[in-house]
C-alpha cells in the first residue's frame, strides 16, 4: 500500500483537509490558506517594523557602558527609556534587567544569575 498522500491524490474527497465548513471544497480551502498566509506575512512585517522602531528608540536613550556583573566584561549597556525606567543589557552574555532606577536595573541583572536570560531572544519591549 502506498503513502497517505498518494491515496489522497487519488481520492481528494477523502482528505479532511479539503473540507471547509463541513463540505468538500478544495478551492475554498486553497483560498483560505492563501488568505491566512497573507495575514501571517502582514503580522510578521508589523512585528519587524515594531522591532526596528523599538531598537531605534532605545538607541536614542543610551546612557553608558559599564562592567557586567554576570560575565565581568565591559559590555553592559544602560538606557534611560523616556525617563520612565532604566534598562541594562549585556552585549556579551545577553543578560538584562529593568528597573525604575539605575540601581534597580543593575539589581535585576544580578538577581537574574542562572536564569539564562538573553535579551537577544526577546522580540521587543512588549515581551519583557
Amino acid at each position: 500500500m502506498g503513502e497517505w498522500s498518494d491515496y489522497f491524490e487519488d481520492f481528494p474527497e477523502e482528505n479532511p483537509a479539503n473540507y471547509a465548513d463541513g463540505r468538500f471544497d478544495p478551492e475554498l480551502v486553497k483560498t483560505i490558506h492563501q488568505e491566512e498566509q497573507k495575514i501571517s506575512d502582514a503580522r510578521a512585517e508589523i512585528n519587524r517594523l515594531l522591532l526596528s522602531a523599538w531598537l531605534n528608540e532605545k538607541e536614542k536613550h543610551y546612557l553608558a557602558t559599564e562592567e557586567c556583573p554576570q560575565c565581568g566584561l565591559k559590555e553592559l549597556k544602560t538606557y534611560n527609556i523616556k525617563n520612565s525606567y532604566y534598562l541594562c543589557e549585556c552585549q556579551d552574555c545577553g543578560t538584562y534587567g529593568k528597573g525604575k532606577t539605575h540601581e534597580d536595573a543593575i539589581k535585576a541583572v544580578v538577581d537574574a544569575f542562572g536564569d539564562g536570560l538573553n535579551w537577544r531572544e526577546i522580540t521587543g519591549p512588549w515581551s519583557r
